[in-house]
Parts: C-alpha cells; sequence; structure tokens
C-alpha cells in the first residue's frame, strides 16, 4: 500500500503585504527579480516561504518595504530572529 501526504504551506503573511503594498504577483515576483510562478507557490502553498534561500527572501522584503518578520510564517524562525535581535 502506498501512502502519499502532501504538506501545504501557504503563506498568508506573504500574500497580506503584497496586497498592502498594492501591488500583482506579477509585479511582485518583477521587482524582486523572481517568476511569477514560485511567487504563486509561496503564497498558495506549492513551496515553503521559510526554506527558502535568504537572498530570495531579502528581495521580496526589500520590494515590498517589509522585514522578515512580515512575511515569515515559521515560529522557529521568528523565535531566532527576535533572539538575534536582541542580542545585537
Amino acid at each position: 500500500m502506498e501512502i502519499s501526504v502532501k504538506v501545504a504551506y501557504r503563506n498568508e503573511k506573504l500574500q497580506a503585504a503584497r496586497k498592502a503594498a498594492g501591488m500583482s504577483q506579477s509585479q511582485l515576483a518583477n521587482a524582486a527579480g523572481i517568476s511569477v510562478r514560485i511567487l504563486q507557490d509561496y503564497e498558495r502553498g506549492g513551496r515553503d516561504l521559510n526554506g527558502a534561500k535568504l537572498v530570495t527572501i531579502l528581495k521580496l522584503c526589500n520590494a515590498l518595504g517589509c522585514s522578515l518578520r512580515d512575511i515569515l510564517s515559521d515560529p522557529d524562525t521568528i523565535e531566532q530572529l527576535d533572539a538575534y535581535g536582541n542580542k545585537h
């Protein structure tokens, strides 16, 4: 018997930040230098933004004018951001 598990990584924070910036998916993808398909995958959950390359996440933050905390949703990552911020 074969068991298949699909994990969804929907990122509502990224979508909310994009909409708050008044950008379409195409506009954000272009501004961040990534493909529209990849951005759609992050928003819909086909890819986990929390596991993306740091450079990709920073490009998105720069394009949106937001912080990492505004688009990342992983509690462990946010905890590490808080710990780093308290040390520096």
